[in-house]
């Protein structure tokens, strides 16, 4: 078994591109831990699950910590 925190029981993705974010819009989207800003991130993965076999990962990440919320994964083509 895996010590990963981030793997939500899901089978693991690949990362098959850069990672882009932007800071979330909405006020008083804080980090839970430390009360930083949190950011959008989008991340192009590799996933058995996805149709196609790849999509985009998307998820709330903290530029300050650690903190990451569960993604949200969708295939090519589908809009978030």
């Amino acid at each position: 078994m895996s010590s990963s925190l981030r793997e939500y029981c899901l089978p693991s993705c690949e990362a098959n591109g850069v990672p882009t974010w932007k800071k979330v819009d909405v006020e008083g989207t804080v980090c839970p831990n430390c009360g930083a800003d949190l950011c959008e991130v989008k991340v192009p993965i590799k996933m058995a699950l996805l149709k196609g076999g790849e999509g985009t990962a998307n998820y709330l990440g903290c530029p300050a910590c650690p903190f990451a919320s569960p993604s949200i994964n969708l295939s090519k083509g589908e809009e978030p």
